[in-house]
């Protein structure tokens, strides 16, 4: 459900997303009114449907929501938009699907041709770029106005803020992490034991590469530690990563680097600690040939499957796959990440976002607060394809048994490598404070590409990048 691997087309975008606002399109005359107002002080006036008593008959409300996702999380996002309308009979709603590779695209259009849906899934990038021009309400007002919710309820990274002073364009679709997912059938035949889940207990690095190389088998069953193995003919990898920026920060992340300085004016990722982490990722792949490379990767299926069809035995990878190895019934364990510096979670979620241009905003915060509340979608969670922003589903044990308990998507080890380090450590991903993020993102880990192929250093790629990169550091978003 994360946003990642979208290189080259987010600047023509966010570029297309500009000219709208150039050439004077709009949604709705009520975008017009809210957009010349300071954030925080305006939001549309909720129906008056919504704001009937109980016992009055309410017209039928028809909303629409965008997303994206795989095919399960399709199909558990329309199964809770129908509780939705069961719950509020005369509110119904349009789930609308859109590739997540289409996704900015076909979102910019439907605004441009004043067909924005009333909320939905956002990525950083466009939605930073729209949140300049107010074309979100506040969730501050939200709740500032809400006798039932508050946003001490929630998680305290979650929230993206905008460039005007009390102004939270947007809440994370869920609370979302990295792990290692492991194939147990294949920790047993090697007879490995399988990596811890309290991250107060994670492996070192090294300890993990010796299990990565116990765990990559050539044609012949040699393994990685062999000195006979051939490394030009692997049937099974220990281990895999993608390259997109979420799975390689959380390991920057953990050996105490960041992408940008703490006071928002300088690229940070050519320093050691970021460094280190970038060349030991591309070391399991052309030093100790226990990952595939770029090219392995696209021969390879989803993180899921590969793991399913055991081609690799473990992946770091990111909490939304439990939907997909749940569903497969796949013999799974989870365990923290390796350690390098620390082993913490590092947040990460897409955004969602109610459009100012809604005619029904009511029943949009209504839709908004259903889906971030276990409590009336339970299936997405439960499920494996998000964890709840709420922090009562952490602490509360009958909550917690609820979602994370006795079912597929949520194996052993779970609860310590996700819920409770992401609870007591979570800490933001760049997605949260990271200014002109798509640009940032794309120049900085396409730039890596020769680095996974092993044609040159972390630090002499990082180093040439820098300067480059430098002119795009905007700064960072600060809290509201």
């Amino acid at each position: 459900m994360l946003q990642k691997k979208r290189m080259m087309k987010r600047s023509l975008v966010v570029l297309f997303a500009s000219m709208i606002t150039l050439t004077g399109c709009t949604t709705s005359t009520s975008t017009k009114e809210a957009a010349v107002s300071p954030a925080g002080t305006s939001l549309p006036q909720p129906s008056k449907e919504a704001a009937a008593s109980p016992e009055a008959k309410k017209d039928p409300v028809k909303l629409k929501y965008t997303y994206w996702g795989s095919p399960q999380e399709k199909t558990a996002i329309e199964n809770a938009t129908k509780k939705f309308t069961q719950k509020y009979p005369w509110i119904t709603v349009d789930p609308v699907f859109i590739p997540e590779s289409d996704y900015d695209a076909k979102i910019t259009a439907m605004v441009a041709g004043n067909e924005a849906p009333d909320a939905g899934y956002m990525h950083s990038e466009l939605g930073e770029a729209w949140q300049n021009e107010e074309k979100f309400v506040n969730f501050n007002d939200l709740f500032a106005n809400d006798k039932e919710i508050k946003k001490s309820d929630f998680l305290d990274y979650i929230w993206f803020n905008g460039t005007k002073p009390n102004y939270t364009y947007a809440i994370s679709t869920a609370a979302e992490s990295f792990a290692i997912f492991y194939n147990k059938d294949l920790f047993a035949e090697a007879k490995v034991e399988v990596p811890p889940a309290k991250a107060e207990n994670a492996w070192t690095w090294d300890q993990f590469i010796a299990v990565a190389q116990k765990l990559t088998l050539d044609k012949n069953g040699k393994n990685a530690a062999d000195p006979s193995f051939d490394a030009n003919n692997i049937k099974q990898f220990g281990v895999s990563f993608e390259s997109w920026w979420g799975p390689i920060m959380a390991q920057v992340v953990n050996n105490g680097g960041d992408i940008i300085s703490k006071d928002g004016k300088t690229f940070a990722l050519d320093q050691p600690e970021a460094v280190e982490a970038v060349q030991r990722l591309a070391d399991l792949i052309n030093k100790y040939h226990v990952a595939p490379s770029p090219t392995q990767m696209k021969s390879i299926p989803s993180q899921a499957v590969a793991l399913q069809s055991k081609i690799v035995a473990m992946s770091m990878h990111g909490q939304w796959i439990n939907l997909d190895l749940g569903a497969a019934k796949v013999n799974y364990g989870i365990g923290a990440l390796p350690k390098m510096k620390q082993s913490i979670a590092m947040g990460i979620s897409g955004e969602s976002v109610i459009y100012k241009s809604t005619k029904h905003l009511e029943e949009t915060w209504m839709l908004t607060k259903f889906l971030a509340d276990p409590a009336g979608a339970i299936d997405l969670y439960k499920d494996g394809l998000w964890m709840p922003t709420m922090k009562k589903w952490y602490t509360d044990p009958a909550l917690v048994a609820q979602w994370a308990e006795n079912n597929p998507a949520h194996p052993e080890g779970f609860k310590d490598a996700f819920m409770n380090n992401l609870l007591k450590n979570g800490v933001a991903s760049p997605g949260y404070y990271l200014m002109n993020f798509g640009k940032v993102t794309d120049m900085t880990f396409s730039a890596l590409d020769p680095v996974w192929l092993g044609k040159t250093t972390a630090e002499k790629a990082l180093k040439d990048l820098a300067p480059k990169v430098q002119a795009e550091i905007k700064g960072r978003f600060g809290s509201n």
